[in-house]
């Protein structure tokens, strides 16, 4: 999954949508688009499932680390010896802090399961990426099509020398989340 479609990726490019020529490479740059846009967010943005170890000694409270956190799937120990019910329990979707609020403690080494991620892709971040893919694009092909050494304007950089998000796609994205420690 990724945080656009193609057809968002071609009406944001220009390509007419009938125009299926070059729909295998613009897919390949829709699906990294999701990575770099979390790996700036510090967040997941497409939902999906995460798998977790930790270690814990006879905790009641507890962080995950992939944030936000939409729900709990299951706890139990590597060798599924132990499991815990995540009915009792409260996450913070925002900080993916745990809170066990009845039955024993999480204790040991221990695989939490959990979906992360937005239900639906803010709006911002859907433009922000689509300013990202556009200015990927467009680097590596010309706004017209391939361009020999990349196109560049007054927020792009040379191609050769190092990638930036657009000062445009960081507007639409806002600041990174956050690291908790």
């Amino acid at each position: 999954m990724s945080i656009v479609t193609l057809a968002e990726a071609k009406k944001q490019l220009r390509i007419d949508v009938s125009d299926t020529s070059d729909d295998d490479e613009l897919q390949e740059y829709v699906d990294a688009i999701t990575g770099v846009v979390e790996d700036y967010k510090k967040e997941i943005i497409e939902a999906r499932q995460i798998s977790q170890d930790l270690d814990l000694c006879g905790r009641r409270r507890f962080r995950l680390w992939r944030v936000p956190v939409i729900s709990l799937v299951s706890i139990a120990t590597f060798d599924g010896s132990t499991t815990w019910d995540v009915a009792n329990m409260r996450t913070d979707p925002e900080t993916g802090l745990v809170r066990v609020l009845s039955g024993p403690p999480v204790s040991g080494a221990v695989e939490v399961v959990y979906q992360a991620g937005y239900t639906t892709v803010p709006n911002r971040y859907k433009r922000g990426a689509l300013v990202i893919l556009q200015h990927n694009w467009e680097t590596q092909r010309g706004k017209g099509g391939p361009v020999r050494g990349g196109v560049i304007g007054p927020e792009e950089v040379h191609p050769r020398f190092f990638y930036s998000i657009p000062r445009k796609a960081l507007e639409w994205l806002g600041a990174p989340r956050p690291v908790v420690g």
